[in-house]
């Protein structure tokens, strides 16, 4: 878990937290937000824990510290932990599973609802509500990623969370920010296992491939970045920075030195044989579970590769630009402050709600309060959903739903399967057809412009405005215009229309 402060111990303050978010983010970030979410996460982690999440503890029964604001836990069971506290507190009858969201309903400035379809089912959704809460993820594969042929669609982040955030409310009006912030993370190359363990808890260090210490021998150049550059912790984005001006100077790949990490971690025990044998298999076993955890690829990756982390160094890399707002990323929708604390231009009423009247936003679909992780997220899920509930006791009238706009949205919602039906035997092969565009053909194609235009790893994550950005907005009126040409075989691939949708207004 990424965000734990341990206020009630007196291991930080949220002050403090706010400095450090404010400072990894090189000032882009919402002191009001950050301050609201840290100020109520500790809460969070111990409701994951009275649920039943295993969380690593000392002899004296403190959490155990992977890093300043990070505690260890046995990730495993994360998800279905707090999913099932979901399940038991709102009844199975009230969940609906499998519908993917299409569009907002509104009532003039106001949150009505919601349309989407099943997609196990033959069936059209229409969600009446009197407020909304949008935290549907970030994006994922808007840009290529690095993995490709049978690895296509691996990821750092969720591949699942495709932009409906962004394009929820951007399409019910709300005002967004940050977008210009694209989370670019270092990760175990090709499965993208953590490395956060690594770094923090096993002390390890990550050198060029000619054995060069970037961090060290790059430092001077913290100095043209300054005042973030000079503090400490040393912000995300430099030190990632640092390691990839080494590549750019082909002294790839980079790689971390889990061997060094390890021994020396060891070492404390080499004068006792049979101790320092026990010690190595413990720490082996800690740096296997790590990826076991939270990244099962990960170790799959070292066990097709024949990779032992005691014996030998593995590569890191950055991975392609995501969008979000929840880890070390930033993009999502302007929503209001708390009352308490924030400034009177930052407060419209409501914590947590967008510029549309009833429409509240968390987790990834907020933005400008970044290192909430997933801890975090829950915290501010909370803090919106309240907030929701007294936006509804103080406005408790039903907002009106124009029929007419929902029978032109389920019209718009098939429409794919529709034109794949009436045009898929013009050619002899349904894959390829000048009636029609599949998703997957379309999402390699906004991938292809969005990498090489728009900074993605082909373009070594750089762009410019005068030419690159240029292109890329044309090219993007093209796929918005061919957007009305996708064509879909059954209720999977209608999914994966509207999913493409969402990436193409993310980018």
């Amino acid at each position: 878990i990424n965000q734990y402060l341990g206020v009630g111990k007196g291991k930080n303050t949220v002050e403090q937290y706010v400095e450090y978010v404010k400072n990894d983010l090189m000032g882009i970030a919402r002191d009001d937000l950050v301050y609201n979410i840290a100020r109520h996460v500790d809460g969070t982690v111990h409701l994951f824990e009275k649920w039943g999440l295993p969380i690593w503890k000392t002899d004296d029964g403190d959490y155990v510290n992977e890093g300043r604001w990070q505690i260890m836990i046995n990730g495993e069971s994360y998800k279905v932990i707090v999913a099932e506290a979901a399940k038991n507190t709102l009844g199975m009858d009230n969940i609906y599973e499998r519908v993917f969201i299409i569009e907002p309903l509104l009532d003039g400035d106001r949150i009505a609802g919601a349309v989407g379809f099943s997609v196990r089912e033959n069936k059209f959704y229409v969600f009446k509500a009197k407020a909304v809460l949008a935290c549907m993820g970030g994006a994922v594969g808007v840009f290529k990623p690095r993995s490709s042929g049978e690895g296509l669609g691996r990821s750092w982040y969720p591949p699942f969370s495709t932009g409906s955030s962004a394009y929820f409310t951007i399409r019910a009006g709300a005002e967004m920010t940050c977008q210009e912030v694209r989370f670019i993370p270092v990760r175990f190359k090709d499965a993208y296992g953590p490395v956060g363990a690594w770094f923090l808890l096993f002390k390890s260090r990550a050198i060029s491939a000619i054995g060069g210490e970037y961090m060290v021998e790059r430092r001077d150049e913290l100095q043209n970045w300054a005042p973030y550059g000079l503090v400490k912790p040393i912000p995300a984005n430099l030190r990632n920075y640092l390691g990839m001006l080494d590549v750019s100077e082909g002294k790839g790949p980079l790689l971390m030195m889990t061997n060094e990490a390890i021994a020396k971690l060891a070492d404390a025990y080499k004068d006792d044989p049979k101790a320092f044998k026990k010690k190595m298999k413990e720490l082996e076993a800690e740096a296997w579970e790590d990826f076991l955890d939270m990244t099962i690829s990960q170790g799959l990756l070292w066990a097709a590769t024949n990779t032992e982390p005691e014996e030998k160094p593995s590569e890191i890399a950055a991975a392609e630009p995501y969008f979000i707002g929840s880890h070390s990323g930033a993009s999502g929708a302007w929503v209001s402050g708390p009352e308490d604390i924030a400034p009177a231009e930052y407060f419209w009423g409501y914590a947590n709600m967008t510029t549309v009247k009833g429409l509240f936003a968390a987790g990834d679909a907020s933005g400008a309060s970044s290192h909430k992780f997933s801890s975090g997220s829950h915290a501010e899920g909370r803090i919106a959903a309240k907030a929701a509930i007294k936006f509804v006791v103080e406005n408790n009238t039903q907002p009106n739903v124009d029929m007419a706009k929902v029978e032109e949205l389920k019209a718009a919602t098939y429409k794919p399967l529709e034109l794949y039906e009436a045009n898929k035997n013009f050619t002899t092969d349904p894959e390829v057809n000048p009636a029609y565009i599949k998703p997957k053909m379309f999402m390699f194609r906004l991938q292809k412009l969005m990498d090489e235009y728009v900074g993605g790893v082909s373009a070594n994550f750089s762009t410019n405005k005068p030419s690159s950005l240029d292109k890329a907005m044309e090219l993007l009126g093209f796929m918005k215009e061919d957007a009305e040409k996708l064509g879909a075989a059954d209720l999977h691939e209608l999914r994966r229309c509207w999913e493409n949708i969402h990436r193409m207004w993310q980018a």
